[in-house]
């Protein structure tokens, strides 16, 4: 029996903690694909050179990103934490969905170019992760990809690949 609000607490957590071994592993699943991921990305950053901090290479920043997933992974193995494993859902589809329509942008982006998977990507985002209303998502999903195309190509002077949609207007 419990006496008191805390002991009750108390008593709901024990029962939550992963007490064998299978329960523990599956709270460092997560990590470890982090972990792997972030030797990947620091491998190939090393590759492409890191220069100094007075001159970096391309390499340097993604090689300083990857160590922090591989510092957030490591930690996350060594003490993964007690709260109770968020249960796969609906949502976690949208994740995944999320995710692939990055890597999507990211191979449209060599392919076409920037504007069109751009507005695409701000389709999908506003309209269905979102939900915004058709009225503001085609008004972002325009000029938002105008508004960077135009400070990035034409005020940065930062070069973007050849684009299908932009070459018929520049």
């Amino acid at each position: 029996m419990v006496s008191s609000p805390v002991e009750a607490v108390a008593e709901i957590r024990d029962r939550e903690r992963p007490r064998t071994g299978a329960r523990r592993l599956r709270r460092r699943i997560a990590p470890l694909i982090l972990l792997a991921l972030g030797l990947g990305a620091a491998a190939g950053s090393w590759q492409l050179k890191l220069g100094t901090l007075h001159h970096p290479a391309p390499g340097l920043w993604p090689f300083i990103i990857s160590m922090a997933i591989i510092l957030s992974a490591a930690a996350l193995i060594v003490r993964p934490g007690d709260e109770p494993l968020e249960a796969w859902s609906r949502r976690s589809l949208s994740v995944a969905t999320g995710v692939a329509s990055l890597g999507a942008f990211v191979v449209l982006f060599e392919l076409i170019g920037f504007f069109i998977p751009a507005v695409l990507m701000l389709l999908l985002w506003l309209r269905v992760f979102g939900r915004e209303s058709w009225r503001w998502t085609l008004v972002f999903a325009v000029a938002g990809p105008a508004a960077l195309y135009v400070i990035f190509d034409r005020l940065l002077g930062v070069p973007f690949p050849a684009d299908l949609a932009l070459g018929a207007f520049v």
